[in-house]
């Protein structure tokens, strides 16, 4: 067993993304941080995603975390296509960003959280709270040995399983379903001839195998490629590496392909927990339920919210507290601005995954062709304006149905999005304003 101190400020479960970013601002402050990881240390940074990240949305916090340079890189996008089910029309999407090497990228995160003063302990995983009250948690190592630690403040990065968060971590439960989980089989391969490292990744979405998640292809540089094929948990029919060959044999670009690496992997696809937060814990990252419920990334903000998270801590400590009301600023920083994007683009995914074919084609052609919607869209919106707006469905004439479904849906993400940019300041609020995210959420599940 290694050793482990009795007590630390700030204790950190998990050294992925999110965990490695909370340590930073804790670390450089001066405070005790231990990080927890139950995989070797060798291995941090090794999961199975897509690993394409918009890097520009990293700006707000480069004074804390250095964005990913170098070997880092696998690959720059400058763009990619987005598919429907039957691929009939593919729509050219701005997607300027990079394609990660994600063990090189988790192992430097790592190093700059060491580096900063962090101490770090792998092959050991938090099992649950020995204590609540006391904010102590009980650790077990790979060879069965267990030990208690006690934290002024648990930060929890370890994955929406989560065992903290679940069992009375955050002032509010707010349990997982398996609607709202993603699950996916990933393959890096090398390819006979090598995909455009700019402009050759591209999107299938609702492709067969993976009704309610989509198939993807990411350039990893040279004849490497990032392949891999997701859906809800809920949705999973039958095998997905199974799909997954389906996928590949059905594309002449992928014919031929060699596999390098591969595995399977499952993240939160919905809102972010309703709490972030409780007395002496805060939730981050995948723990938090911080990914887009439309595709699932979650390296961006998990960064973000790590490093807030941190940066908030550190005041609390500072200021002599580590209630959830000392901590709360955290959690309404997020809700306020990503988690309000990511609640309207949940209420989103109910009419796309409800189209028909033809349908889904028409709304690709018609609608995804503007580069401000996109952007609209990923801000949690859906019609960007109303000249654009007028322009766009004037092209819906022949289809008044879809066209009333999409102005439903419009209004219902207006009306999430606002509310959660309504996040109460401190828990007090939270009660009334669980009420009336009760009653948003039910009114989107009315047919």
């Amino acid at each position: 067993m290694q050793r482990v101190p009795e007590s630390v400020d700030i204790a950190v479960i998990g050294a992925g993304p999110a965990g490695c970013s909370a340590a930073l601002p804790a670390a450089r402050a001066g405070l005790r941080v231990l990080i927890i990881e139950r995989e070797k240390a060798a291995d941090v940074g090794r999961k199975v995603c897509g690993n394409a990240v918009g890097i520009e949305g990293l700006a707000p916090v480069a004074h804390q975390v250095t964005p990913p340079g170098g070997a880092e890189v696998a690959a720059r996008l400058e763009s990619g296509t987005l598919y429907m089910r039957d691929e009939k029309t593919g729509v050219r999407l701005p997607a300027p960003g990079v394609v990660l090497n994600r063990l090189v990228f988790g192992q430097r995160l790592l190093a700059d959280a060491v580096s900063a003063g962090a101490n770090f302990v792998d092959s050991c995983s938090c099992v649950g709270w020995s204590d609540r009250e006391a904010t102590r948690i009980r650790l077990r190592f790979n060879d069965g040995s267990e030990s208690d630690l006690a934290a002024r403040i648990v930060i929890d990065a370890s994955g929406f399983r989560s065992v903290l968060a679940r069992n009375g971590g955050t002032t509010h439960d707010d349990p997982v379903a398996r609607t709202e989980v993603a699950v996916a089989y990933r393959e890096i391969v090398s390819l006979t001839n090598p995909v455009d490292e700019r402009t050759g990744g591209f999107v299938v979405f609702a492709a067969p195998g993976a009704e309610q998640g989509y198939a993807w292809v990411f350039p990893m540089g040279g004849r490497l490629a990032n392949v891999g094929i997701g859906t809800t948990l809920a949705s999973v029919t039958g095998s997905l590496r199974e799909a997954y060959g389906v996928f590949v044999a059905g594309r002449p670009e992928l014919r031929g392909a060699e596999r390098v690496s591969g595995g399977a992997g499952m993240v939160p696809v919905r809102r972010p927990l309703a709490s972030l937060v409780g007395d002496g814990f805060m939730a981050v990252g995948d723990a938090g339920c911080q990914t887009s419920p439309l595709h699932g990334g979650g390296i961006v903000p998990a960064i973000l919210a790590g490093v807030k998270a941190g940066e908030q801590a550190v005041r609390a400590i500072s200021n002599g507290g580590t209630s959830a009301e000392t901590l709360w600023e955290y959690g309404t920083q997020f809700m306020t601005t990503i988690g309000a994007a990511y609640a309207a683009q949940d209420a989103l995914k109910k009419l796309i995954y409800s189209l028909s074919n033809n349908d889904l084609e028409f709304l690709c052609t018609q609608i995804a062709q503007s580069e401000r919607l996109i952007h609209a869209i990923q801000r949690g919106s859906f019609l960007p304006g109303v000249s654009e707006a007028l322009r766009r469905l004037a092209a819906f004439t022949r289809k008044p149905r879809l066209a009333a479904r999409i102005i439903s849906t419009g209004k219902a993400m207006a009306s999430v999005r606002h509310h959660y940019e309504a996040y109460p300041g401190s828990p007090s609020g939270l009660e009334s304003w669980m009420g009336r995210e009760e009653f948003l959420r039910r009114s989107l599940s009315r047919p």
